[in-house]
């Protein structure tokens, strides 16, 4: 069943995201203010966003969980852009999850290494420090039988995939700053694949295809 969710939805998947775990509306109260009612309950539940049991440990009270299709549609609401109308606090709170939306998307870390079990509203921990520059030297050592001997692009790149192109590209850049590095074109174009043309770096007003690090 599809429905435009609106507020109350909206608020029911948020809790339930940062609870992470089942929770009863007694557990939802006391850390957000606000409980799950029959009809909230019954649409998420029939979107397929939730689960809702009655627990014989709390007396016939319903437990609430997100299933998978649930924790889906909360990683889209990160990303949702802020309504029209809405008071100060609100906007605030939208530009708060958009900017975990955007952590969570440059660091390439998944809801689940985020929102764990036990660590409601857990903070996202700092990605470990990557020097791409680093990356290169070590994927270029690993590409070449001795220093110097010249590398394409499209092999370097496909040995650094948990870097961006973008990440790659600068710090190609400032590698050929250095005395030690080097960023030359394919002499004979014709031998050049679309990977190889794809996987270029434009610096000088002109493609790059090969790399050659000698630091002696």
């Amino acid at each position: 069943m599809d429905f435009l969710l609106g507020l109350p939805e909206k608020s029911a998947l948020l809790a339930l995201m940062l609870i992470v775990e089942e929770a009863s509306n007694t557990d939802i109260r006391e850390q957000y203010g606000f409980t799950i009612d029959k009809r909230v309950r019954d649409r998420l539940v029939g979107s397929g966003y939730i689960t809702a049991r009655k627990s014989r440990e709390l007396r016939g009270a319903f437990v609430h969980e997100l299933t998978e299709a649930g924790w889906k549609q909360c990683r889209e609401e990160l990303a949702a852009a802020t309504p029209s109308g809405v008071q100060k606090g609100y906007r605030l709170l939208f530009g708060l999850a958009r900017a975990l939306d955007g952590h969570l998307t440059r660091s390439r870390l998944e809801m689940a290494d985020v929102f764990v079990p036990g660590r409601a509203a857990a903070v996202p921990t700092a990605p470990r420090a990557v020097d791409p520059e680093a990356e290169i030297r070590a994927a270029y050592d690993a590409l070449v039988s001795r220093p110097g001997a010249w590398v394409n692009l499209s092999r370097l790149r496909d040995a650094l995939p948990h870097l961006s192109r973008d990440e790659v590209d600068e710090a190609l850049v400032r590698l050929n700053l250095e005395p030690w590095a080097y960023l030359i074109p394919e002499a004979n174009q014709k031998t050049l694949s679309e990977a190889d043309r794809e996987a270029a770096v434009h610096v000088g007003g002109e493609d790059k295809h090969l790399l050659s690090i000698d630091r002696g």
